[in-house]
């Protein structure tokens, strides 16, 4: 289906991070994260071209390193008010890539935060979405929280507690619909369904379930070595 469409990855990679400074640089399996990132890209039969996006020369001399597109941020697609609009945004003012007016291409959101995400899985997760065309405008990959959402509790104007779905808080699991949460791991949109929400399109999206291995979302330290001795097992 998607073989002759025109389908673009972009691999978002800042160079700071408060989080775990350096981490897109760091190695699990002999590979950088942004490596195994380009290489779920490059391998999954339906991307066209994968771009890295990132403001640090490192980054952007390691995806020279791989033979890949990069692109250079601008200053508002880089700060850490950035959101992940704002680095799609930017990417489509670049000059690496031109797209013809007359195409609507798919765009491939792929952190390299997202280790454990392969190419079989982005392919699989296009083969999902092909089931749901024409209609579908895109995919999020999702996995069950941790918690139920339907506990969750939030402070009101009088500083006490108050369920924040009081409809659905106290019934138990099996009386509230199933609930799941965007991992991060594979954003696929129209970039004409972008344009038109100036956001990645959520509602209404086709949804892709890994499990929690899957998922895994490195932000810390902990997270690495997580993820280090699940993909290095």
């Amino acid at each position: 289906m998607f073989l002759r469409d025109h389908v673009y990855a972009i691999v978002p990679a800042r160079g700071g991070s408060k989080g775990l400074p350096g981490k897109n640089l760091m190695k699990i399996g002999g590979k950088t994260l942004i490596e195994r990132a380009i290489e779920s890209a490059r391998d999954c039969l339906y991307v066209d071209a994968p771009v890295v996006s990132s403001d640090d020369d490192a980054i952007l001399a390691e995806a020279v390193r791989l033979n890949v597109i990069n692109h250079r941020r601008a200053e508002f697609a880089s700060n850490d008010e950035a959101s992940a609009a704002d680095v799609v945004t930017d990417f489509l003012t670049g000059d690496e890539i031109e797209i013809d007016p007359s195409v609507d291409p798919w765009i491939v959101y792929l952190q390299p935060t997202s280790p454990a995400r392969t190419a079989d899985m982005v392919e699989r997760a296009f083969d999902v979405l092909s089931e749901h065309l024409p209609g579908a405008k895109a995919l999020v990959s999702v996995t069950h929280p941790p918690k139920s959402p339907y506990w969750t509790l939030t402070v009101g104007a009088d500083g006490k507690l108050h369920p924040l779905l009081p409809e659905n808080y106290g019934l138990n699991r099996q009386q509230n619909p199933e609930a799941f949460i965007p991992n991060g791991a594979i954003y696929i949109f129209k970039l004409s369904e972008f344009r038109r929400l100036n956001k990645f399109p959520v509602d209404g999206a086709v949804p892709f379930f890994m499990t929690e291995e899957e998922s895994i979302d490195i932000d810390t330290i902990e997270d690495f070595e997580r993820a280090k001795a699940l993909l290095e097992r």
